[in-house]
Parts: C-alpha cells; structure tokens; sequence
C-alpha cells in the first residue's frame, strides 16, 4: 500500500477518535480502534489507550474558545502515531478500515420518485 494510503487512513481514524472523544461513543470508538492497533502487542495498546486519555484530558481542560485549536492539534499528533503504527505494520489497515465502517452512521437513501417508474425498477428503487 502506498504511504499516501496509509497517511490518509491515519488521519481518518484520528479524527474519528477525536470527534467521538467527548460523546458516548468515546469508549467503543477508542476501545475499538486500541484493540487493532495492540493486536498482538499488548504494550502498544497500552501506549495508545494512556495518549488516548491524556488527550481527552487536554481537550477538556481546553478554554472553550480554544478547543476548535486544541482538536486540530491533538488530531494531528494522534494522526502521525497511528500512521507510524501503520508503517510499522500495514496489515492492521483492512482492520481500522472495517472500524471505520462499523462506526459511520449508514448514510441515508435519497429519497426516489417511483410514480413513473417501470415495475421492475420500481421494485429495485424500494429495496
């Protein structure tokens, strides 16, 4: 996989974890995501989960008029991490990118006019 690749999936996952840091899902998105990446390395869950938290921590610590700053910062510094991650094992990028999928809301269907639609494509637009 190209570098290119594995810097833009690192940064996907860095920012999903840092939108859901002050949600509910904070714990199944981190939870989640730790466990992929201490695959096989319970050290490194470690690490991930400790930087996890500390950056919760600093983003709620965070004046109100600097989190948009501090969000931007912590995404960043998580993003290099994961991406080193990565590097070191490109075989963990199938399985952030199925946590990925698992955690993205379904977007929605358009809504379609059928009234003058044939039967058969009407069916299909149904489904």
């Amino acid at each position: 996989m190209p570098d290119e690749g594995l810097r833009l999936l690192a940064g996907t996952v860095a920012g999903a974890l840092v939108k859901a840091m002050d949600t509910y899902r904070r714990n199944g998105v981190r939870g989640r995501v730790v466990d992929v990446l201490g695959r096989d390395a319970p050290r490194r869950a470690d690490l991930v989960t400790r930087r996890l938290e500390e950056s919760r921590d600093e983003l709620s610590l965070a004046p109100l008029e600097r989190r948009i700053q501090a969000r931007a910062e912590i995404t960043t510094e998580l993003r290099g991490s994961i991406h080193a991650m990565l590097w070191d094992s490109p075989d963990l990028a199938e399985r952030l990118r199925e946590v990925l999928e698992s955690i993205s809301p379904p977007l929605p269907k358009p809504p379609v006019d059928v009234t003058h639609m044939p039967p058969i494509a009407r069916d299909r637009a149904l489904d």
